[in-house]
């Protein structure tokens, strides 16, 4: 998976030019989707239980996996686009016949914020199914094909003094791809060689992955040491891997995931069932995430009617009715359409009424799935269009599950990270920060949108020295200055690993510690080891403070216009006592600091006449979501007041989320207030309102911190601050305003939440 080297830069751009639904053009194909009926296939493998006390029958969660479920009825394809994959690194497409198990076309990523496979380990998959991974080929873990040796060492903590001759995979794959080769091979640098000096002796060979091996399967899993015991979000692309591409996992039960499938909210009674022929139905407690579980239908309203404590309530056909559903880039996929339903075991899946009888007074219902990507980019999830998988069959006067009557429309927990996942992640040795997005951080926290003193651009700026020093997890040669400093040239700007404000930054994060001692002791590391440990969000951190510095000092000695980038770039370059247009060069006698100057310019000149594309400050006129994923906990409108126990009118919508939890711009635009609220917004607590220069405003109330000034320009998604509970509130929670000409309206005129 070398091509993450590119990655991390190509990332902002893939989103800064719009791609989102403009160019994410994606084929679903549905085959035979309403053609064959799940009442004509015979008794459903689904063990049931009777709910404690309700005396309805409920899946037993115990007794299924996703290899039991039973088969899809229908096939059907999802090609993602070739922009999407090459930003990925990988596929995201798939294809799935009838009659596949759910295992063959699920992928690990398409659970990650709401099973969390991820956080499985090898080890902890055996114990809980009886597996011997010494007798399990290495080529069984599916993505064990695409890990590159460079991937393994930083997914694995001291796999690199670890010598060669000790992991036979690595020590097969070099000999494999040298035999004989005079400039290396094993025995040429000492067979008790670490894999650390090897790589250090040849950076390249990291790039060897362990599918270019000659049979991956002559090897157990257990053959690399510690590869079992790391969670399979350490190592690179996990989320392509499918489910029963991971030795053990298609056989672990629902309440046995990190995340587990839980059972508890309302029982009903399926009073009388009616066929397609119906019109006109608005009492539904069927919907979508996105408009809401009461959504109305106007034809084709084949449906099951309520009777007990949901009395009169319609559950809809999904089979005959489809509502909007999906959020992010993904959205797009299959129209922006889903089977109308309900969450009654949360969002793994959705649960849908497919068959009406109304000659036997009998429904059957459906699982249907859905394709995620969640991470950097967070290109969301698609609708819930993967099935229908059959699932469980209620005849009238029969109890049936429905679940909670809340904005989610099943039991799912508002916040990001449900208690339970991070119980077992503190069970299993995970740190709560690698659960906060796909590469264990936050999403975008740095901005370059802006100007400095002497209007320097700070994009540009960023455009400029890239050219020059590289991309963000690009690594620099092992050097030493003048006062004994010794380390290398990390990412973007080249900051040396030896600056006190760097080390802060690395050490911060888990593992870092032992990263900068390799760094320091002369090892080679990777890309992907800066990526993990020296973010994209740091490196801009840092860089506009810097910038900030060096264009005040040169501004400060009489530059300005180009001069003053130039003079920027030579202080940069050789430090804050630099010589003015000094002839010190290099340790590769590349650039002066004269010619580094010059060259900055010319970057810096080329990258401001080619900035139109830049969305800093600047509105689409679209909004989205400032918590991604998170769900409304209340509405815009009237309410009883949550601390004062009044009707009052509520001025905007609350997003559930967990506190820390990042909040981004909901478009382009420039901050005008940041600070605890006044007067006149008594009760917002930190708030931060951004000006959006097209006659409306947002407002992101309650935030645990601010990472914006006002008067700061900001792009679409930069992060703004986090979610908190400041001011009058009960609970962590985002209250999001949009304001037009002043008066609050409902954001849900502009955002499918």
């Amino acid at each position: 998976m070398g091509g993450r080297t590119d990655r991390a830069i190509a990332l902002l751009i893939f989103f800064l030019v719009g791609l989102m639904v403009s160019c994410l053009v994606m084929f679903v194909s549905w085959e035979g989707a309403i053609a064959r009926d799940i009442a004509s296939e015979p008794d459903l493998p689904i063990t049931t239980v009777e709910s404690e006390g309700q005396y309805a029958r409920v899946p037993d969660w115990s007794q299924i996996t996703f290899s039991s479920l039973p088969p899809i009825l229908t096939a059907g394809s999802f090609v993602a686009p070739p922009e999407v994959n090459q930003v990925l690194g990988y596929d995201l497409s798939r294809t799935w016949q009838a009659g596949d198990t759910a295992d063959t076309y699920l992928k690990l990523g398409d659970f990650q914020t709401s099973l969390y496979l991820q956080l499985f380990n090898l080890s902890t998959l055996a114990q809980m199914t009886n597996l011997d991974l010494s007798q399990i080929a290495l080529g069984a873990l599916e993505m064990a094909a695409w890990q590159t040796i460079d991937d393994l060492v930083t997914a694995i903590p001291g796999l690199g003094n670890y010598r060669v001759m000790d992991v036979a995979p690595i020590a097969a794959l070099l000999r494999d791809q040298f035999p004989g080769t005079p400039s290396w091979n094993p025995d040429a640098i000492g067979t008790n060689s670490t894999i650390a000096e090897v790589l250090s002796a040849n950076p390249d060979l990291g790039q060897l992955s362990l599918g270019e091996l000659e049979n991956l399967n002559e090897f157990a899993l257990t053959d690399i040491p510690d590869f079992t015991n790391v969670p399979l979000q350490n190592l690179d692309a996990w989320g392509n891997s499918t489910i029963a591409g991971v030795p053990g996992l298609a056989n672990i039960p629902f309440d046995q995931m990190p995340n587990p499938v839980e059972v508890f909210g309302l029982i009903g009674i399926v009073d009388v069932v009616y066929g397609s022929a119906e019109t006109d139905r608005h009492n539904t407690i069927s919907g979508s995430q996105q408009v809401g579980f009461s959504a109305a239908c106007q034809t084709n309203c084949g449906y099951a009617e309520l009777a007990g404590p949901l009395y009169g309530k319609q559950w809809i056909s999904g089979k005959y009715q489809e509502v909007e559903g999906g959020f992010g880039a993904l959205k797009a996929v299959n129209g922006g359409r889903e089977p109308t339903g309900r969450h009654p075991f949360g969002n793994a899946f959705k649960v849908v009424v497919w068959d009406t009888d109304e000659s036997t007074g009998t429904i059957t219902t459906a699982l249907f799935f859905r394709v995620c990507y969640r991470g950097v980019p967070d290109l969301g999830c698609t609708p819930y269009f993967l099935g229908p998988v059959p699932f469980l069959s209620h005849r009238e006067k029969e109890p049936i599950f429905v679940g909670l009557l809340d904005a989610l429309g099943g039991a799912s927990n508002p916040a990001p990270i449900p208690a339970g996942v991070l119980e077992k992640a503190r069970e299993w040795g995970i740190p709560e920060s690698a659960l906060t997005g796909g590469d264990g951080r936050f999403l975008g926290n740095g901005s370059l949108c802006g100007e400095g003193s002497g209007g320097v651009d700070f994009e540009s700026l960023a455009a400029a020295f890239s050219s020059i020093e590289g991309n963000y997890s690009s690594v620099g040669s092992f050097v030493c200055d003048g006062d004994g400093h010794c380390g290398r040239g990390l990412g973007r700007y080249q900051y040396m690993s030896y600056r006190s404000d760097v080390r802060q930054m690395i050490s911060q994060r888990d593992g870092g510690a032992a990263f900068l001692a390799r760094v320091d002791s002369g090892a080679t590391v990777s890309e992907a080891e800066v990526e993990r440990f020296f973010s994209q969000s740091d490196q801009d951190n840092l860089f506009k403070g810097d910038q900030t510095r060096n264009i005040n000092q040169a501004i400060g000695e009489g530059f300005s216009g180009g001069r003053l980038i130039e003079r920027v770039g030579q202080i940069h370059f050789g430090g804050a006592g630099a010589p003015i247009d000094g002839s010190t060069s290099d340790i590769h006698g590349r650039l002066t600091l004269k010619t580094y100057g010059e060259e900055l310019r010319s970057q810096y000149e080329g990258a401001v006449q080619t900035k139109g594309n830049s969305s800093c400050g600047r509105a689409t006129g679209e909004l989205t979501t400032p918590v991604a994923g998170a769900p409304v906990t209340s509405e815009y409108g009237w309410r009883i007041h949550p601390i004062y126990g009044d009707e009052r009118f509520h001025t905007g919508i609350d997003l559930g989320a967990a506190s820390g939890t990042p909040v981004q711009a909901a478009d382009g635009g420039t901050v005008v207030f940041a600070n605890i609220s006044g007067s006149m917004t008594s009760g917002y607590g930190q708030l931060v309102i951004i000006d959006h220069g097209n006659g409306r405003e947002t407002w992101y109330a309650h935030l645990n911190n601010m990472n914006v000034q006002e008067g700061q320009q900001v792009a679409p998604g930069d992060v703004l601050g986090s979610v908190g509970s400041s001011g009058g509130s009960t609970g962590p929670h985002l209250h999001f305003e949009v304001r037009e000409n002043g008066e609050p309206v409902d954001p849900r005129q502009y955002i499918n939440f």
